[in-house]
């Protein structure tokens, strides 16, 4: 059984090494999508599992980005960031939409210990990535 949890966050960033457009100050609504994999279905209920105790758990990942600037941690802003000491969130990688997907499906898989199969993490309108890691034989 799949499960498919929807979430959203605003949040601006730059990325410095993604040519002009990208390595201004931006920002997007992140639209968030994670699939769960279960095995069981509670023969009582006919629930697999709850999605309220599926948002418990990934909603606090997915917003403690939430109308926050999410930038490179070797990025010359965040000295801007610190000297004004305007609140950021400061990252391993540069910000782009594949980075902050795998990034994002890790924390969850680790954080949560549920069975996500599959991430999407779309920056746009029109553009989103899928992230589905390659399943060991």
């Amino acid at each position: 059984m799949i499960i498919e949890k929807k979430y959203y966050f605003y949040a601006g960033h730059r990325n410095k090494n993604a040519g002009e457009k990208c390595g201004r100050l931006h920002g997007h609504t992140y639209d968030v999508t994670c699939y769960f994999e279960f095995d069981f279905i509670d023969e009582k209920t006919g629930v697999t599992f709850l999605f309220s105790d599926i948002d418990e758990l990934v909603e606090p990942i997915i917003k403690y980005y939430d109308h926050h600037f999410l930038l490179f941690e070797k990025d010359e802003m965040c000295k801007v960031f610190d000297k004004c000491k305007e609140p950021y969130r400061k990252l391993p990688f540069e910000t782009s939409a594949e980075n902050m997907a795998i990034y994002l499906f890790n924390r969850i898989k680790v954080e949560t210990k549920l069975n996500i199969v599959k991430i999407e993490f779309q920056e746009t309108k029109s553009s989103k990535v899928m992230y589905v890691p390659k399943r060991k034989n």
